[in-house]
This record gives C-alpha cells, sequence and structure tokens, in this order.
C-alpha cells in the first residue's frame, strides 16, 4: 500500500491538465507493460522444454 499511496497521492491536483500530455503517459504506461509481458513470455520460453 505504501507504493499505491506515494503514486496515488491527493485527489489529482498534480495530474497533467493536457489532454495530450495524459494521453502521453497512457501510451507510455501500455508500452511499458507490453514490454513487461513480451519480455515474460520469452524468458518463461526460454524455461519450458519444447
Amino acid at each position: 500500500m505504501r507504493i499505491t499511496d506515494t503514486i496515488v497521492a491527493g485527489r489529482g491536483e498534480k495530474a497533467p491538465r493536457s489532454p495530450l500530455r495524459r494521453f502521453g503517459w497512457f501510451v507510455a504506461i501500455w508500452a511499458m507493460s507490453t514490454v513487461g509481458f513480451i519480455a515474460a513470455a520469452s524468458v518463461l520460453k526460454f524455461f519450458v522444454p519444447h
């Protein structure tokens, strides 16, 4: 909960107001999660025998 409290502090007063900047954050988070998923799948494929 400590990490969540740090990330989600306040009621969004510090959130970016620009829709373009919000969309940029969305794309960045989506890209990082996609890369993480592909990396995890690659590692799993490496360890699982065929």
